[in-house]
């Protein structure tokens, strides 16, 4: 049983504390006790000192009107501390709301306490406080005799609430439907006289009752109820539907999903847990961006549940809630799922499930003990709610949300073994005021989540694989590399490209003519509608513009043959009785004519110089062989095929049948006019928006923007000298576009507005290679000392050529009329020369940078040095002078490294 304090909608704070006092002076009064003070009023909360009439006892009482939340066990404890601290003879806690298991084990161990300390706190629970009106006479005992007469069996009355209201103080309970609330009946309290007031019940409805969403309209008798009930029945239910075929634009068919094991392995592994008791949440959630392949996942893991392993141990049932029209979709789905997982073999089979407790359904008493019957059998079942983000898309949709919130919180609560899980779009536009947005975040301490990440080339490939058996036949190197690329790991755009290619195929069109450049969603998009009559047209348009929307409603205005043509093209789907476009993103594409930006997930293979070079050997006109190419820029062919593919991504170039040429997007083929084009598309690349979301005026340090990376790559296994290179490169191409800075060991999001106009080469030449070793550097600036010039063309001992050269950059030395002078006058400034050469080497950037890598990771090797300047700095270094450069790089960076550690300078390393 419950109680609730229910309110009008429209009434005031005030009003709801009166209501929680009437019932606190209720309850008190039956006690023999009168409130002598208030201590503390809110809405929801009451603090009472009251003394007995007779006695003169005075206590302290707290009240607590919840309703969607349980009292946990700080309450009590608190209410223990004010006890004490207080001083107070004894202190009750009065609640409307049930006690958690944790309060519950607490209030157990203060009445094992020895009896003069037990007895100090009382704790009333809504079973409790029902008793104690109802044996004092206040209330009536809940009329369930009379209910059941009046309704003709008691199967078809639900949970009793106790509403007190400003009319009055009634009992309630919901009238089943299929076993499912329909309806509501009332009585007063304080005699069980049925409610037949129309405008009494219309007040009570609008009261905000958990059962205000049913029908407080009085029941007809018992005499024409059957009729009724026997002519309606729970709603249909439509489980998540997945392709006929390969090339269904539906979610995958199990045999032919790929990837997302860890996904799979981490929602199986929940399942164990809960079955173990070893978490305490009962909630999971799979989360990603639209086209991610949700639905294709929650199908695949009720495959899974169905296989010989895990065959009556779990039972998934997913749900698409696009077919919801009401809130009795949500109670149907939970009934059909226990149904049918009872009908396989699942818990008890002799229990009839009913849905009586409409505000609680898993408390109802029947699927209350069909749970419990689980744990003994070891089963699980999972009832998965699919696209519940519609549920917040229209605001008649809204008394659905409620519906699934209240039995997803119950879930949450009630900790047997069933699951509820939901596929929520993350890139839904969800309006902060909007419940949906609340309820995500009061969720977050009772789920698990996993959400999906685009798919990693190796998955990619493993979907183009199953193309090739459907299509009988390899694809071209290029065009699978197209494939892949162009969808930028998103698993819908993949399978549409796939299709595209798959109905130029069976029409008889050549691999090699499909080696096009465009393979971009908005171009097929644009052929899907082109396809179409103007009735398909217009009907496809109204279905996108209320979708999701009634079977019957498209028919009576489109006809019912228009309609089917666009479900037999698959262009529109068919839930239950809703209608509703295939993606949400070509829904986007028919309402505006604009497809959503896809962030860029391309990871160039080369740097710009190399493209430079390939570039302006094209023109718009001409189309050159990969052969002609390699002729007129003498790079190697893997080179150029390399080059050609990171043309064509940033829309440098067309390649049809092999042959490159220049795209018309590039008016001239001048750095500057090139770059632009390529900045275009690092603008909605997903690096760009992470640096981005990440580092605003800060700098960001190369070893953390490599960690972006591999969260942007899950699913790549690059050895970590790869995702450096990568790394590095693409920070290098953000440079040249405009969008970071180099600052230090690192780099900061400044978008400029435009290229860098810079000479790279310049750039280049004035990278520090440090020629000479510490040791021999400060060597030749003590023999400089004592010699004071020395003619540049004069003969020098072995090495000191190379020193001078860095000494006369780190300006402690200068040429004039060809000889060495030392700088007299800044080596004062230092207590000796050793310091004067640290001090100055802590002046060059490429010793700072190397210096912040070893601070993160001072087990770098010299070659991986060499390698992090060579790509930052664009140097076309051979691995011989990776090595040999970045070591003697590393010998720098090292000495001012330990400098700085042990704030001393170390002695200079190095040969002398």
């Amino acid at each position: 049983m419950k109680i609730e304090v229910a309110l009008n909608k429209s009434s005031s704070t005030k009003e709801r504390g009166d209501l929680l006092e009437s019932l606190a002076e209720k309850l008190l009064s039956a006690q023999s006790y009168e409130v002598l003070k208030e201590i503390r009023f809110t809405a929801v909360e009451l603090d009472l000192l009251c003394r007995h009439k007779i006695s003169r006892k005075e206590i302290y009482v707290e009240c607590k009107a919840y309703r969607d939340k349980n009292i946990d066990a700080n309450i009590l404890k608190n209410l223990a501390g004010t006890l004490v601290f207080k001083d107070y003879s004894e202190a009750w806690l009065i609640s409307t709301g049930e006690f958690g298991k944790e309060a519950k084990g607490f209030a157990k161990e203060w009445k094992d306490k020895p009896k003069d300390q037990a007895i100090k706190l009382s704790f009333y629970e809504p079973d409790k406080v029902i008793e104690s009106l109802v044996s004092s006479g206040v209330i009536k005992k809940q009329p369930e005799d009379l209910a059941a007469g009046y309704m003709g069996s008691e199967n078809l009355i639900g949970e009793w609430v106790l509403l007190i209201t400003i009319y009055g103080t009634f009992w309630a309970a919901a009238t089943l439907t299929g076993g499912i609330p329909s309806g509501v009946i009332c009585y007063y309290a304080n005699n069980n006289e049925l409610v037949e007031d129309a405008d009494l019940l219309s007040k009570l409805a609008d009261t905000d009752t958990s059962l205000n969403n049913l029908n407080f309209k009085l029941p007809r008798s018992h005499k024409t109820k059957i009729t009724e009930i026997d002519s309606n029945k729970t709603v249909s239910v439509v489980q998540v539907q997945t392709g006929d075929a390969w090339s269904d634009y539906r979610p995958a068919r199990p045999e032919d999903f790929v990837g997302r094991l860890k996904e799979i392995n981490y929602i199986f592994d929940f399942f164990k847990k809960v079955k173990e008791k070893n978490t305490n949440t009962r909630i999971f959630a799979i989360t990603g961006n639209s086209g991610m392949g949700k639905s294709s996942l929650i199908a695949k893991i009720k495959s899974k549940a169905e296989n010989y392993q895990n065959k009556n141990k779990y039972y998934v049932f997913p749900v698409d809630i696009r077919a919801a029209a009401g809130p009795e979709y949500i109670y149907s789905s939970l009934l059909q799922a226990l149904r049918n997982a009872q009908k396989d073999g699942f818990g008890k089979q002799d229990i009839e499930l009913i849905l009586s407790d409409v505000g609680s359904p898993l408390n109802s008493e029947t699927i209350k003990t069909y749970l419990e019957s689980l744990e003994a059998k070891n089963q699980l079942i999972a009832l998965v709610f699919d696209q519940f983000e519609e549920l917040y898309s229209k605001p008649e949709l809204y008394e659905v949300f409620e519906r699934a919130k209240s039995l997803l919180l119950n879930a949450a609560a009630i900790k047997l073994n069933l699951c509820l899980g939901f596929a929520w779009k993350t890139d839904s536009t969800t309006h902060s005021e909007h419940p949906a947005y609340f309820f995500w975040h009061q969720l977050s301490d009772y789920r698990i989540t996993r959400k999906l990440a685009p798919f990693s080339d190796h998955e990619s490939n493993a979907i183009i694989n199953i193309f090739e058996k459907e299509i009988d036949q390899k694809l071209h190197h290029d065009l699978r590399h197209n494939l892949v690329a162009s969808s930028q790991g998103y698993p819908w755009l993949l399978k549409k490209l796939c299709i595209h290619l798959y109905e130029k195929i069976d029409s008889g069109v050549n691999q090699d003519d499909l080696l096009e450049n465009k393979l971009d969603v908005a171009s097929l998009f644009k052929e899907d509608m082109e396809s179409l009559s103007a009735a398909e047209s217009s009907c496809l348009r109204l279905v996108a513009q209320r979708a999701p929307v009634d079977w019957f409603e498209v028919i009576e205005l489109s006809g019912p043959e228009t309609l089917k043509s666009l479900i037999d093209r698959r262009l529109v789907i068919r839930s239950g009785d809703r209608l509703n476009v295939y993606w949400d993103i070509f829904r986007e594409y028919v309402l505006t004519g604009s497809v959503p930006v896809i962030p860029l997930r391309y990871l160039p293979s080369t740097d710009f110089s190399s493209i430079y070079k390939v570039v302006k050997h094209l023109e718009h006109a001409t189309k050159l062989s990969v052969q002609e190419l390699v002729l007129r820029t003498q790079l190697s062919e893997g080179t150029i095929q390399n080059v050609g593919t990171d043309m064509i991504m940033f829309g440098l170039a067309t390649r049809e049948s092999g042959l490159y040429s220049l795209n018309d997007d590039v008016v001239t083929c001048n750095e500057i006019d090139i770059l632009k084009v390529i900045r275009e598309k690092f603008s909605k690349h997903a690096f760009t928006y992470s640096i981005k979301d990440t580092s605003s005026h800060v700098a960001i340090t190369v070893h953390s923007l490599i960690d972006i990376l591999k969260q942007l790559y899950p699913g790549n296994k690059y050895a970590e000298k790869t995702w450096h290179a990568y790394t590095i490169r693409l920070c290098r191409w953000l440079e040249l576009c405009g969008f970071i800075e180099s600052s230090g060991n690192g780099w900061i999001y400044r978008d400029q507005g435009g290229v860098i106009t810079e000479n790279v080469k310049l750039r280049k030449s004035n990278v520090f290679t440090a020629p000479a070793s510490p040791a021999l550097a400060l060597e030749t600036l003590d023999w400089l000392v004592g010699q004071e010039s020395i003619g540049k063309g004069e003969n020098k001992p072995k090495g000191y050529r190379n020193a001078l050269a860095i000494l006369k950059r780190f300006e402690l030395i200068y040429l004039k009329d060809d000889k060495y002078f030392v700088a007299e006058d800044k080596l004062r400034k230092f207590s000796e020369n050793r310091e004067a050469l640290w001090i100055s080497a802590n002046a060059e950037e490429i010793l700072l940078q190397v210096v912040k890598l070893l601070e993160s990771d001072d087990q770098l090797t010299g070659k991986e040095i060499g390698e992090f300047i060579a790509d930052k700095h664009e140097l076309a270094w051979t691995d011989a002078s990776k090595a040999r450069n970045g070591g003697a790089i590393r010998q720098w960076a090292m000495w001012l490294y330990q400098g700085k550690k042990y704030s001393k300078i170390p002695l200079c390393p190095g040969r002398t």
